[in-house]
C-alpha cells in the first residue's frame, strides 16, 4: 500500500510541476497580430517604397494608400487582426508572425506579389476558451 501512496504521489507531483507549462506550450502561439501591408507587382517597387518609408519622406499608410494594388489601399493597407493558420497566404503568414511590432518586413513575395508588411499590435490571448469562441470557425 506505501508503494502505491508514493506512486500516487510522485505522479500527482510530476503532474502539478509538469501541467502550467505544458498549457503555457500548448497555448503559446495563441495570438492575434494587427497587420498592415502595401501590395505591388515588382521586388523593386517595394524596395523604392520601403527606402521612402525608412527615409521619412512618407508614412506606411500613405504609402499604402497611394501605391498599394490591394482593396486594403483604402484602409491604408490595414488587415486588421490576424492569426496564424487564418485567411492569409502561406509565405505573407511566415513572415508576418516573425515581424517585431512596429518594423517593417523585407519584401515578401507571395502568389498575389510583393508585400511590404507591418505589425501593429500583437494580442495574447491567456484564456483558451475566449480563444476558441473566437476561432471556432477554424
Amino acid at each position: 500500500m506505501k508503494i502505491v501512496l508514493k506512486i500516487l504521489c510522485l505522479l500527482t507531483a510530476i503532474y502539478c510541476i509538469y501541467f502550467p507549462f505544458s498549457y503555457f506550450h500548448q497555448n503559446a502561439d495563441k495570438k492575434e497580430i494587427k497587420i498592415s501591408h502595401i501590395l505591388v507587382d515588382t521586388e523593386e517597387d517595394a524596395i523604392k517604397i520601403k527606402q521612402e518609408i525608412e527615409s521619412g519622406k512618407k508614412s506606411f499608410e500613405n504609402a499604402a494608400k497611394e501605391y498599394s494594388l490591394c482593396e486594403s489601399k483604402e484602409d491604408r493597407g490595414d488587415l486588421g487582426y490576424n492569426i496564424k493558420g487564418g485567411r492569409l497566404l502561406p509565405e505573407f503568414e511566415l513572415a508576418a508572425f516573425k515581424l517585431p511590432l512596429r518594423t517593417i518586413s523585407e519584401p515578401v513575395k507571395t502568389a498575389a506579389g510583393w508585400h511590404l508588411i507591418k505589425i501593429y499590435d500583437v494580442v495574447y490571448f491567456s484564456d483558451r476558451k475566449n480563444f476558441d469562441e473566437r476561432y471556432s470557425y477554424l
